[in-house]
């Protein structure tokens, strides 16, 4: 068998806190979902802290290494904006609303959690502002996303999956329908 990698680590880890919560994201339940000894673990992060900030450092900058893939930022704001939607169905939702639970009892967890909102405020009004042509309506309308993926999230990690894709789509209707 080929040695676990990081990136399985926190594949796992994803994985661990989409289906039980946070609670239950610890050493012994990532080495039992990969199949190997603490020993990798300890090998590959020297502890607990240093896969804690590891992990949401891949959390963090996975939606910054899609939009490059993706050439964010080369198409105009209606392509960003499009890019933007299509990344935000592709999101491990349940594993997100396990991170926003665990960073209401983590300062490390909701500092990360804090610098990816506040990425996405910023990367979403872009494309937003670009569309409307107006900042403060701008604002608005990405408070009502971010809000609207939340909401989302905390109702998917519930067990309740509505239906994003739809929602999205009228949330671009009415981005669209405020352009300049």
């Amino acid at each position: 068998m080929p040695p676990v990698t990081r990136q399985a680590y926190f594949g796992a880890a994803l994985d661990l806190l989409a289906e039980h919560g946070f609670t239950e994201l610890t050493v012994g339940a990532l080495c039992r979902a990969l199949g190997v000894t603490s020993g990798s673990f300890y090998h590959h992060f020297g502890g607990w802290p240093g896969f804690v900030d590891q992990l949401l450092d891949h959390w963090e900058n996975r939606q910054v290494l899609i939009l490059r893939e993706r050439n964010f930022g080369t198409g105009g704001p209606s392509a960003d904006f499009a890019a933007l939607m299509d990344l935000t169905l592709g999101l491990p939702h349940e594993a997100e609303a396990a991170i926003r639970a665990w960073a209401r009892n983590d300062e490390t967890v909701r500092a990360a959690q804090k610098r990816v909102d506040d990425a996405r405020v910023r990367t979403v009004g872009r494309a937003v502002a670009g569309i409307v042509g107006d900042r403060a309506l701008a604002r608005t309308l990405t408070s009502l996303g971010m809000a609207m993926l939340v909401g989302h999230q905390q109702l998917a990690s519930a067990g309740e999956h509505g239906e994003l894709a739809e929602l999205l789509a009228e949330y671009a209707r009415l981005v669209h329908s405020r352009a300049s």
